[in-house]
């Protein structure tokens, strides 16, 4: 009897042709996994989100802090991308680099610009524009070893952060600016605005070559503006200390490159007066933006100390052009005498800074 192994019955499948319908089935899913899965990727918005993480990471050569900006801008999807100093003409700011994270969504924008010490005026420009042209209050130090201030409104914030560069010749400092349309009034939002700015400037510091000391990890709880309200006369804590009149100040760091304090009108028409120290780099750039004057015969008053390595710091007083109220020469507000008043305020303000900040010799007027 003749072997039957290997023969196929009448009615078995030939295995030719289902090796051929196998291969059509993977050459089928092959082509389903390059053609479909791509599709369902960019379509469900996962290669949307891929992109922007990947722009987050390269713009400014990776600097940017990114783990607070959604929370900050009040969106869930963010872009980012280099850009110029001409995208942001208002200012000087931004010659060294600058670049912008923005969201579609909602249209809010966070632009983050980069100077050397030798151009603080545009960093100080975007600081004080909205925190001078419109009633912010005064400046809060970020606090915890960092040199930098915040301020913020419902529709605007502002923070500005100095990084000392020891290896790169003497007196060399890395200014980092943040500036945006979002809201920034509130405690929360203006802790996340200085968290994201020294962070965002510690990493600055590295891509650019800047050996630094950076601050902590950690930044102070810096307070909304509905929680900044006038002191009394005389029991001012923080950098209206010693004022004899009511003032709006903010906590005293010895840190800070800029302080406030802003002295209240008698006749309850908020801010009449607002007294600012100047540390270095900023000292050179407080003639630009620092005093819009006032209706009147009102004078500015100027003080001025020496600090270390030769730096000097710069103080003064004079009246704010929002003030709308019926005391023209501040004689109501300081008791009769508006120039001894002054210079008395701007006295106590100038020497409890200068003793903060290590600064001697100061020169009154």
């Amino acid at each position: 009897m003749g072997s039957t192994v290997g023969e196929r019955r009448i009615g078995d499948p030939n295995p030719r042709i289902i090796r051929i319908k196998r291969k059509r089935w993977l050459i089928a899913a092959l082509i389903f996994l390059v053609v479909a899965v791509p599709g369902v990727f960019y379509f469900s918005g996962a290669y949307d989100s891929w992109n922007d993480g990947r722009s987050l990471s390269n713009a400014c050569r990776g600097s940017i802090e990114s783990s607070q900006l959604k929370q900050l801008l009040g969106v869930d999807s963010l872009t980012a991308k280099d850009a110029s100093a001409d995208d942001h003409p208002n200012f000087d700011s931004g010659t060294l680099h600058r670049c912008i994270v923005s969201s579609k969504a909602n249209g809010n924008y966070l632009d983050v610009s980069l100077d050397w010490n030798g151009n603080p005026d545009g960093g100080l420009g975007e600081l004080r524009d909205g925190s001078f042209g419109r009633d912010f209050g005064p400046v809060s130090p970020i606090g915890h070893g960092w040199r930098g201030v915040v301020t913020g409104a419902e529709d605007r914030g502002a923070a500005v952060v100095v990084m000392s560069c020891s290896n790169k010749g003497r007196d060399r400092s890395l200014l980092v600016t943040l500036d945006g349309t979002f809201s920034a009034a509130s405690s929360a939002q203006k802790t996340r605005l200085g968290f994201t700015a020294v962070h965002t400037a510690e990493r600055a510091a590295k891509a650019w070559g800047c050996k630094t000391d950076p601050g902590r990890g950690q930044v102070n709880v810096i307070p909304g503006n509905n929680s900044m309200k006038p002191e009394l006369p005389g029991v001012a804590k923080g950098t209206c200390q010693g004022i004899r009149v009511s003032g709006i100040g903010s906590h005293a760091d010895g840190n800070a490159p800029i302080e406030d304090c802003f002295i209240q009108a008698k006749d309850g028409r908020g801010t009449q007066y607002i007294m600012s120290a100047y540390y270095y780099p900023f000292d050179k750039a407080y003639g630009r933006y620092n005093i819009r004057s006032g209706e009147g015969g009102d004078e500015t008053y100027y003080a001025a100390a020496e600090c270390r390595n030769g730096h000097r710091a710069r103080y003064v007083i004079g009246s704010w052009s929002n003030y709308r109220g019926r005391d023209i020469d501040g004689s109501e507000t300081f008791s009769g005498d508006a120039v001894r008043g002054k210079k008395q305020a701007l006295k106590e303000f100038a020497t409890r800074s200068a003793k903060r900040h290590g600064c001697t010799d100061l020169k009154l007027p």
